[in-house]
This record gives C-alpha cells, structure tokens and sequence, in this order.
C-alpha cells in the first residue's frame, strides 16, 4: 500500500524509534513485553497529543482508552486496519467526505 512501517518487539524499543524519528501513526498489539499497548499509547500520546494510536487486540476494547484512536480486535484486522490507517492519515473516504462537507 505504500506505507513505510518500523517494527519494535517490546515497548522500550518502540520508545526508542519514537524519540529518534518522527511517526504519523503508532499501531501496536495490546500484549507485548514490558507493558501493555495502552500503556504504550498513554507514554507516546504525552509526547505527541495528537498521534493516532491504533491497538490490534485479541480481545474486546478495554474501557478508558481516550488515548487510542481505534481498537482492532485481530479477528476483524483486514481490511479494518488498512482503512484505519487511510482514514487517520486523511486518505479514507470517510475523512474525504468529511473534507467535502
């Protein structure tokens, strides 16, 4: 899709790349080492208020994530995380019509 993405095996390493570049977007499962995607996402969201964060689960949301931008439960993953991606970076049709409007 034209996306270029970094991965990182455990939450400190995904701090690391954070602070050493600039992202558009962090998506992350919500169990890894070290500590959860959430916690992940509150961490990365102190930095950068207006990061979209979007957590790929195994499991049904979790209540108090204001900080996650969308909750991706792995059975519904694609297409639902491409379109998350398109629509939070400003290319989705819903943020298109939203334009138009």
């Amino acid at each position: 899709q034209g996306y270029r993405a970094e991965c990182a095996y455990k939450a400190s390493d995904a701090l690391v790349k954070f602070d050493r570049e600039k992202f558009d977007m962090l998506v992350t499962d919500y169990l890894m080492e070290e500590m959860n995607g959430l916690e992940l996402a509150r961490l990365i969201r102190q930095k950068a208020p207006d990061l979209p964060v979007i957590i790929v689960s195994g499991y049904a949301a979790v209540e108090g994530c204001d900080e996650v931008a969308g909750w991706i439960e792995k059975q519904d993953m694609f297409p639902a995380l491409l379109d998350k991606v398109k629509l939070y970076l400003g290319e989705g049709e819903q943020q298109e019509t939203l334009k138009r409007a």
